[in-house]
């Protein structure tokens, strides 16, 4: 799996981040709006994106993904959220999709071929969050979102990103 350190997924595409330095900003701009309030543009979503910058944190993803049932969530995901992420990227070219979690980086887990993250809930069930989010553009461009400052010998990861979804 490719990554990132520019900052192109707060402009463009979608992302699952939960370093929370990197959500931090957002939150102070008022960019955060809720998974319900997204959900409610399935109809009729704004023509422009609802925020003063080019980035829209959305808020509570992780709540539905922890109090559903994994197969329910799964369905959820690739059924309500992952069309709404088409249309959206597709009226808004110049606005970056952020799914903020507050697990920590440890809650998600590539597959030994990295080709899926998987959410690990607190119930130690797992969630297929990138191949359902993201449907086969996870496979072939997701992407490590990656900070890498001071003198870590590897660059921290803070999320995972992928550009555009088909």
């Amino acid at each position: 799996m490719d990554i990132i350190s520019t900052t192109v997924w707060q402009r463009r595409g979608s992302s699952i981040v939960f370093d929370q330095n990197s959500l931090g900003q957002f939150i102070a701009d008022g960019s955060v709006i809720s998974l319900r309030q997204m959900i409610s543009w399935k109809n009729s979503p704004p023509a422009d994106p609802p925020v003063p910058g080019k980035t829209i944190l959305i808020s509570g993803l992780e709540t539905v993904m922890e109090t559903m049932g994994t197969q329910e969530a799964e369905a959820f995901l690739s059924h309500r959220i992952r069309p709404l992420i088409s249309d959206l990227q597709n009226r808004w070219h110049d606005c970056g999709i952020v799914f903020g979690f507050t697990a920590n980086r440890h809650a998600f887990r590539e597959t030994p071929r990295k080709e899926d993250v998987r959410f690990h809930r607190r119930d130690k069930e797992q969630i297929h969050l990138s191949e359902v989010l993201w449907g086969g553009s996870a496979v072939t461009g997701m992407k490590r979102l990656v900070r890498s400052e001071g003198e870590k010998p590897e660059p921290e990861i803070i999320g995972y990103y992928v550009a555009r979804i088909s």
